[in-house]
């Protein structure tokens, strides 16, 4: 079942990423090798990109040559960015309620100390970081960013199908 796939790859993705967050914590990115946190956080988009190849490139295999279309890799795309993004949403919340409830706080401490480096205000940086790092905030940006980098990492893969597709075909 094809759909199966989807949401198999849905939830590895949001697995992994859970797992992810989880190593950072324990390696120590989110206080001692803060400034470091926001190059390492952004290594974890290779999750979604595996987790969406897998699903699309089953998709793609059901298909007979020229007959996979945009459509059928966005349906999957869709499906796996949607499990995800759904699932990540209670294991953040976990994650910063229980595993690292500092999170917010020195995210937070982090942008001041930032200001104050590159000569800012850090009064106008603690305001700002305060309104930017809250729970729902951060969860809003958790869900939206799934699903817009699924959208969008699932154009790129249906559009490589397709132009193999196309050379399988000539």
């Amino acid at each position: 079942m094809i759909i199966k796939n989807e949401l198999l790859a849905g939830v590895a993705i949001a697995i992994a990423s859970f797992i992810w967050i989880c190593l950072e914590y324990i390696i120590g990115f989110h206080d001692s090798l803060i400034d470091y946190h926001m190059y390492v956080t952004n290594l974890a988009y290779v999750l979604p990109v595996i987790g969406l190849y897998w699903a699309i490139k089953k998709r793609y295999a059901t298909f007979q040559p020229g007959q996979f279309q945009l459509k059928d890799g966005l349906m999957s795309g869709v499906l796996v960015s949607v499990t995800a993004a759904v699932l990540n949403l209670p294991l953040q919340l976990f994650f910063v309620r229980y595993i690292n409830p500092d999170f917010f706080g020195n995210m937070i401490a982090a942008e001041a100390k930032k200001a104050i480096m590159d000569g800012g205000n850090s009064i106008v940086a603690i305001t700002d970081a305060q309104e930017y790092y809250t729970e729902s905030s951060y969860l809003i940006q958790g869900f939206t960013g799934f699903l817009i980098l699924g959208l969008f990492i699932s154009l790129m893969l249906s559009f490589r199908l397709l132009k193999k597709d196309s050379q399988k075909i000539k």
